[in-house]
Parts: structure tokens; C-alpha cells; sequence
């Protein structure tokens, strides 16, 4: 099988790489600019979604069997001061790829997998949430993915394109970037037991229970509703299960080797925060047999130790610049 990967050197785009690769695929990634690593057995290409003519060169080029479209604008606290990009990214970027499959030589036999967010929902009365659940999306960035699924009903009914719009709850895993809970407690965590920082970590509300599933796990559910998937249908991609904020840095800091002091920063505080929020697998896991294997404390471990060796190699490049500049 042929897989195209768009977005493939971000966080997600990196892991589903290596599981298509792990499992046999011809793995091409689709990338803005040069990515930041190299993964053996995948090539890279340059795309521009601006650009149909240049998606639909590379479409008839590699002539995939999946699209996993993961390119977009993925935080919520940014699309709230870049509406227009948000929307461009998430909503356009994906109008041009699917008008360049509409009009390609493999639009009867190729199959994009969509990626969207639990963030569609919005504030729902009923818990866990279930596919058909009502709609009302808090943010700009759960907006653009809302408009990216209605349209997705519209190129399956109209055009007969295959597309399979999987909406992922919270992601967590090793590589994941700054600005997301888990990688800033581990980054605080690393920086006190290598004594760069002092022996107190800044959160915020810790009375929240969220549904997280390893990026490991997200990823073999995408490849799998390639695989077993029905063409029109919403997935949600999650645990099924909620965890609070407190029980994810409690085990984080029992990692640690060092007493850590927990001070509560009120502008880390947000107001009316969900104190619940937690997703239905039922029917992604009826269509493909697919359950999370990847334990919440093996997650978070390795979380941990990827930012402990991040720092230690930052460590170690900053003291042979130091040798370097001494034998100048």
C-alpha cells in the first residue's frame, strides 16, 4: 500500500510515519518546508495547498491508496487570534486537496482520512460523547473542523470521494511540542532534576478530567480505519475513559527524584473550565477491533524521559560550544 501523509513533520504526522512504515507501507510525507527529521523509508515532497495544480502533481505522481490529511492549524488558544489563518489551514487547505483528488486519475480508488478534533462537539450535556452527539464548538480552531466534516458529507455524497473524518480527543506522547499540558509538566519537572530551575512547578486547575490517549494509539486507529473504516463516517479517537490533571502531574512528578513544591498560578486559570470531558471508542472499535495498548503511566514515562533527554543534549551542545570557544 501507498500512503501519502500531509503534515508529516509535525507531531502526530512523525508517529503515523513510523507506524505505516512498521507496517509495511510505501510512505510518502507531504511537507510546507523541509522537515526538522529524517525517517528511513519515508519520502519527502514539498506541497503548496494554494497551489491545485502542484497537489494534483504529486497526487498523480505517487498515486496513493491513502491520504491521511494531518496538515493544519492545531491549537485552540491560537486560533482565537488568527481566525482567518485557522480557517485557511483547517478548512481551504483542505478544499484544495479534495478538488485535486476530484479531478485526478485515482479518485475512484484512493481513500482520505480526515483529521478532526473532539473539539466539534463543544459543551455537551451527556457523557461519554458519541458521534451523532449535538454540535457547538466553543473556539475558532473546533469551528474549522466542524465545517471541515460538513463538507466532507458534501464531496462523499456528491463527488463519491472516499473520506473517513476521525474526530481525535486529547493527544499525548514523546515529541509532542511545548504549550500542551503533559510536555510542559515533564519540561518543568526535567529542568528541577537537572537543577536549572528551582524545586516548584506553575500550574494551573488540576480538578480537570480529560480523555488522553497516547499518540502511538491515535495513530494505529487511523491506519486502521483506512483499513476497516466506511466511507462517510465520523470516528471519534479516544480512551473512552477520563483522567484529572492532577492524577497526569501526579505521576509525573513520581518520576522525579527530587521533593517538588505544586504552586497554583492563577493566570494559568481559565474561566468556566469543563470539569468533565470524555469521548465514546464504541463504534471505532466495533469497525476495527481497535483498543488503546499503551498505558496512561508507560505514556507519561516516556514523555518524561524524551524531555530528559532533550535537555541533556542541549546540556552537552552547550558545553562543547564552551570547549570550542576556549580553544579559540
Amino acid at each position: 500500500m501507498k500512503a501519502l501523509v500531509t503534515g508529516v513533520s509535525g507531531f502526530v504526522g512523525r508517529h503515523l510515519a513510523q507506524n505505516l512504515v512498521d507496517h509495511g507501507y510505501e510512505v510518502w510525507g507531504a511537507s510546507r518546508g523541509a522537515p526538522s527529521f529524517m525517517l528511513e523509508g519515508v519520502h519527502i515532497l514539498k506541497i503548496d495547498f494554494y497551489d491545485k495544480e502542484t497537489i494534483t502533481n504529486v497526487i498523480e505522481a505517487v498515486k496513493p491508496d491513502v491520504i491521511f490529511h494531518l496538515s493544519g492549524q492545531s491549537s485552540v488558544q491560537y486560533s482565537w487570534g488568527h481566525i482567518n489563518e485557522t480557517f485557511q489551514s483547517n478548512v481551504m487547505d483542505a478544499i484544495g486537496l479534495f478538488e485535486a483528488v476530484k479531478d485526478s486519475s485515482i479518485k475512484s480508488s484512493v481513500r482520505i482520512i480526515s483529521i478532526g478534533s473532539s473539539e466539534e462537539y463543544g459543551l455537551v450535556k451527556d457523557l461519554p460523547i458519541v458521534e451523532d452527539a449535538d454540535t457547538n464548538p466553543g473556539n475558532p480552531y473546533g469551528l474549522s473542523k466542524l465545517t471541515l466534516s460538513k463538507l466532507i458529507l458534501s464531496y462523499c455524497s456528491v463527488y463519491q470521494i472516499n473520506i473517513i473524518h476521525a474526530r481525535a480527543f486529547n493527544h499525548i506522547g514523546p515529541g509532542q511540542a511545548l504549550g500542551f499540558v503533559t510536555s510542559d509538566f515533564a519540561n518543568q519537572l526535567i529542568k528541577i532534576e537537572l537543577g536549572k530551575a528551582e524545586p516548584v512547578i506553575s500550574v494551573g486547575d488540576l480538578s480537570s478530567k480529560r480523555d488522553f490517549t497516547d499518540v502511538r494509539d491515535i495513530v494505529e486507529a487511523y491506519r486502521l480505519l483506512f483499513e476497516k473504516g466506511k466511507s462517510g463516517e465520523v470516528y471519534n479517537v479516544c480512551s473512552g475513559k477520563c483522567v484529572s490533571i492532577q492524577d497526569i502531574l501526579t505521576l509525573l512528578v513520581s518520576f522525579s527524584s527530587k521533593p517538588i513544591e505544586v504552586v497554583i498560578d492563577k493566570d494559568k486559570l481559565r474561566p468556566n473550565n469543563v470539569p468533565e470531558y470524555y469521548g465514546s471508542n464504541g463504534k471505532l472499535t466495533e469497525a476495527t477491533g481497535w483498543t488503546p495498548s499503551i498505558s496512561l503511566e508507560n505514556s507519561l514515562r516516556d514523555i518524561y524521559m524524551y524531555w530528559k533527554e532533550r535537555h541533556l543534549y542541549i546540556t552537552s551542545e552547550e558545553v562543547q560550544l564552551t570547549l570550542e570557544s576556549q580553544q579559540i
